[in-house]
């Protein structure tokens, strides 16, 4: 497994690695965003951390500014979530980055299609060895949980717009059979903005 590890890892070697060893995901406003799992110099471990462009973010956060600011309520907000919004870590903080085993490669999330309902996409995800396994999601796919003893690699396919569930098998999505099973959903994660990350 590809790691880097030291003390202190400066920002170039961190984006050296991200930008050589993980499959950027491509977005409009943020640019290339890497998905990785870090150690913290305190041994604090985060199997699932974003990183991504600083400039755009700072570009982001100035335009949003300056499109609201004739309008208090709203500029507050738009402050209120760029100044104390998400859960970010600073790259002097890491001192290990890896591979997250919960990073689907873009290959596999390409497979998820579209909004099943409005605010939620639902998909059942088969293993190779034939078990399926329900899954839902309110926009986010950077990160999936998997079941125990699973890795992504163990999938073989995607049923998009689907639920499953032991009794009834697979089936097309329906409200209230997505209120009786607990899906797999997607992971929160950390994000770190470097310098170093091009727009």
């Amino acid at each position: 497994m590809a790691v880097i590890h030291q003390r202190h890892i400066r920002p170039s070697e961190l984006k050296d690695f991200l930008t050589r060893e993980i499959e950027p995901l491509s977005d409009q406003i943020y640019g290339s965003r890497y998905r990785a799992a870090v150690r913290l110099t305190d041994d604090t471990f985060l199997p699932c951390v974003v990183f991504q462009s600083r400039q755009s973010r700072v570009n982001l956060a100035l335009r949003r500014f300056d499109q609201v600011r004739s309008q208090p309520d709203q500029y507050r907000a738009v402050v209120e979530v760029f100044a104390a919004g998400e859960s970010r870590i600073n790259d002097y903080d890491i001192k290990a980055v890896e591979r997250s085993p919960y990073a689907w490669p873009l290959e596999i999330l390409e497979t998820i299609h579209g909004e099943t309902v409005m605010s939620w996409t639902a998909f059942v995800v088969e293993m190779k060895d034939g078990t399926m396994h329900s899954y839902g999601t309110s926009f986010r796919t950077e990160f999936f949980d998997l079941p125990h003893n699973y890795s992504y690699s163990d999938i073989a396919r995607i049923h998009s717009g689907m639920l499953y569930s032991p009794e009834l098998g697979l089936r097309d999505f329906s409200m209230d059979l997505q209120e009786q099973l607990k899906p797999y959903r997607e992971k929160p994660f950390f994000t770190c903005y470097l310098r170093e990350i091009e727009m």
